[in-house]
């Protein structure tokens, strides 16, 4: 029984961590695209002024929306992955008694 529990756990832990560092490159990705390539000639000096709103906005959309949804998310997949292997264990101990 601490068996299936550790898979399940382990592995919604596991798909947590994998969703947060997918929500943090759809951020990042978002940044790269609206800020740094349009911008990618400025000065250091003109880059800061033509991306002050921008720096916050997409840093709250990463770390406010994408990453604690891709958490969850990741937490969803990897409870019914770890809940799949589970059964598949449960059906193989069975067959062979």
């Amino acid at each position: 029984m601490l068996k299936k529990i550790a898979i399940v756990v382990s592995s919604m832990l596991l798909g947590g961590c994998l969703g947060s560092a997918i929500g943090w490159l759809a951020g990042r990705t978002i940044w790269f695209l609206a800020a740094e390539l349009p911008n990618r000639n400025l000065s250091p000096e003109q880059f800061d002024m033509a991306t002050c709103g921008l720096n916050l906005s997409i840093g709250m959309l990463t770390f406010l929306i994408l990453m604690p949804v891709g958490f969850g998310l990741g937490v969803g997949a990897g409870g019914w992955f770890g809940m799949s292997q589970v059964s598949e264990e449960a059906e193989m101990v069975e067959g062979e008694c």
